[in-house]
């Protein structure tokens, strides 16, 4: 995707609760990272049913890996601060919620500059 011009990657998701805590932030992290690109991750948050409860932790991750924006999800409300007057009682975050976050093309391009890990890549393991 990089090499198609990509600079933000978009992930919707709705990850479990033994799931979410255990890889959501550290796959995401790693997109980042090995992308070089900034990563939005929309997630659900709450319980949908009895037996199903999703992590939340919608995240902007930038391309250094730095979190830069968590509207919280189960355990805890996250970088947003945000948890008075819930609508859901399931949920320990406010729900809805949004999170922005500037997206710093010069610094993206600083980055990939500075580390150009795209010119390393073997163009014959990564087809179209």
């Amino acid at each position: 995707l990089v090499q198609r011009g990509a600079e933000v990657l978009l992930m919707p998701s709705a990850f479990t609760v033994p799931t979410g805590k255990a890889h959501w932030h550290a796959l995401l992290r790693a997109r980042a990272i090995e992308s070089q690109c900034y990563v939005l991750a929309a997630a659900q948050v709450g319980r949908h049913s009895e037996k199903r409860q999703s992590y939340g932790h919608s995240v902007v991750y930038d391309p250094w890996g730095k979190l830069v924006a968590d509207a919280g999800g189960y355990d805890g409300k996250g970088l947003s601060g945000v948890i008075e007057s819930q609508q859901d009682e399931s949920s320990p975050v406010r729900v809805p919620s949004i999170i922005m976050s500037a997206i710093d093309l010069d610094k993206l391009a600083s980055i990939r500059e500075r580390m150009p890990i795209q010119q390393h890549r073997n163009n014959s393991t990564h087809s179209r």
